[in-house]
């Protein structure tokens, strides 16, 4: 009597089992030694549809967890931030401290840090 090739397959007459074929390497098994292959989709692991051995069942990836964030600290309220616009202006004044100014009255200013010209007061 010949006997046909079952791979890695248990057989036995008394107890019928199922067979199944690994997804990866193609050999023979029973279909309850094959595991699902999970993998990491966002936070949580989904299932990639996949029957595997043992031997080519892979571990999840911890790469690809999306990592927490701590959430930002709560504002406070009525902050009083600097004005450092005003604090950045560079007036142009002369040795006697009087500022100078232009044919128009308006007083030189050199462009401060945020390139915006202060109105004149």
């Amino acid at each position: 009597m010949a006997w046909r090739f079952t791979g890695r397959a248990q057989v036995n007459s008394s107890s019928p089992a199922a067979f199944a074929v690994c997804d990866r390497c193609s050999m023979w098994y029973n279909h309850r030694d094959l595991n699902w292959q999970y993998q990491y989709a966002g936070p949580k692991l989904q299932n990639l549809r996949l029957l595997v051995c043992r031997t080519c069942l892979d571990t999840p990836q911890p790469q690809l967890k999306p990592r927490i964030l701590s959430p930002d600290p709560v504002p406070i309220m009525n902050a009083r931030p600097e004005n450092f616009l005003i604090d950045d202006a560079s007036w142009v004044v002369a040795q006697d401290g009087d500022y100078l100014v232009t044919q128009d009255s308006e007083r030189i200013v050199i462009e401060n840090s945020s390139n915006q010209r202060l109105p004149p007061d």
